[in-house]
């Protein structure tokens, strides 16, 4: 359905389920963020027991990186599930698992009390936080996209990558106000509030989610009888090339976006010798900058194209990543904050921004919230999960930020490919719904290998 005749009714139940997915998203990232910061500030000794700084600080982004390898598991089992019994009850179960993990994180023992029990339960809290959070945003992206009319897709599914960075932000400004408020306290007991405050933002996101109705797109399919067996099966038998894309368009969000977002506040702490306090408020503005600019560049996606502003954002930061560790280094922090907005409002917000509806027009809603999960949480696992550990081992290595500036480039680079050729495998964001694109795809067979949505010119 068109925006210019859209009821409003059907704007309120858009503008809900964006709201929705989007506290959801906030909900999931404050959770992480938390988890992202304590590992770098706190874990490292607090679960760990060891003297080395390094070595406790490898084991603790080690430990990040085991949320992030459950996350694919996650995914495909919520993305197959959210094909089957449909997307709402789906992102309940994942938000509820997400939340009551990273409360049990705030109340664990510590390494002086139970031993080699406190890293093990820590581990195993951490996959649970992967396995919900494998398909919440993929969730919270897909229910606004398919709740929203064709024309405002991506504005309305730009708001789940808001929440992201607004949970991602209030998470380290939890931990640097309750930094504040109990001093040397916060190493023993302090830390655990902001985690066990997730209870809190559980139930008042349970309550917004609750509310949303189930998607149009996902019915239709449920009445259509278009239902697959086993979605995944259907994904990786006739959509492979459709997948590669998804896959290389995640790499500017995963291995590039956590060397500024998470790995850069060990490097201003530990290497440059930063205020904890300082290096947190500097991390939060970025987030708030991207969170802030999300929605207008869901917006400009809308008019432009998906698939421009995603090339752009690829471009800027690969351009970008050598200039950011230059102006970090000058130690001002200043130009510190100056060069990490830069890099994530010119290159992550936008490629997020333009991502969100750019997945969910790229697979038919039979398969879509598999192919969407799958494609996220495997190349976050594989480099998002792994970007902080592989930093710090460069670091290590070299001694120096350019092998992790170089590391940055090749990220943004992948991604601008995999986005250069989805021009052959998505439909076009002005002319493209879930009604044209079946109506493209009918008398087509699963093994045709043109793509089905090849004759709807792309941006």
């Amino acid at each position: 359905m068109d925006s210019k005749i859209q009821s409003p009714a059907a704007e309120r139940e858009a503008r809900r389920a964006a709201a929705a997915s989007a506290v959801g998203s906030l909900v999931e990232w404050y959770d992480f963020a938390l988890y992202g910061a304590a590992a770098a500030l706190i874990f490292k000794t607090y679960f760990f027991g060891t003297t080395d700084p390094a070595a406790g600080l490898l084991a603790a982004f080690a430990t990040f990186a085991v949320g992030y390898f459950a996350r694919p598991f996650g995914g495909m089992v919520f993305g197959h599930l959210g094909d089957k019994i449909g997307r709402k009850p789906v992102m309940i179960a994942t938000l509820t698992i997400m939340g009551i993990s990273t409360a049990l994180i705030g109340v664990l023992p510590g390494y002086d009390v139970i031993g080699l029990g406190a890293p093990l339960l820590l581990v195993l809290l951490r996959i649970a936080q992967g396995l919900g959070a494998g398909a919440e945003y993929a969730g919270a992206v897909i229910l606004s996209s398919e709740s929203a009319p064709s024309t405002r897709r991506g504005f309305y599914a730009s708001w789940s990558g808001a929440g992201v960075w607004i949970g991602s932000a209030l998470g380290l400004l939890s931990f640097q106000a309750v930094l504040s408020m109990t001093g040397d306290a916060f190493y023993t007991w302090g830390w655990r509030i902001p985690f066990i405050l997730s209870l809190v933002m559980l139930l008042i996101s349970m309550y917004i989610r609750r509310k949303v109705n189930e998607t149009r797109s996902f019915e239709k399919a449920k009445q259509g009888k278009e239902i697959e067996r086993i979605p995944l099966v259907r994904l990786f038998r006739t959509e492979k090339r459709r997948l590669l894309v998804a896959l290389g368009s995640n790499f500017v969000l995963s291995g590039f976006a956590y060397i500024p977002q998470v790995w850069a506040l060990s490097y201003l702490t530990n290497n440059l010798g930063l205020a904890a306090a300082l290096a947190l408020g500097i991390n939060a503005a970025l987030l708030l900058g991207g969170a802030a600019f999300m929605p207008l560049f869901g917006r400009l996606g809308d008019k432009v194209g998906r698939r421009k502003l995603f090339l752009f954002g690829a471009a800027f930061g690969a351009a970008w990543a050598f200039p950011m560790f230059m102006l970090i280094d000058t130690r001002q922090p200043v130009l510190i904050l100056l060069a990490l907005v830069v890099c994530f409002v010119g290159a992550v917000a936008t490629s997020m921004a333009a991502q969100a509806a750019f997945l969910t027009e790229l697979f038919p809603p039979a398969i879509r919230y598999s192919g969407v999960a799958f494609a996220r949480e495997v190349s976050g696992a594989l480099l998002g999960g792994t970007a902080p550990l592989l930093a710090t081992a460069l670091f290590a290595w070299s001694g120096h930020w350019w092998p992790i500036a170089t590391f940055m480039v090749v990220m943004a680079l992948v991604s601008l490919t995999a986005v250069y050729y989805s021009k052959y495998f998505r439909s076009d964001a002005h002319q493209g719904s879930d009604e044209r694109f079946n109506e493209d795809t009918e008398g087509q067979g699963p093994s045709s290998r043109r793509s089905p949505v090849q004759s709807i010119p792309a941006q």
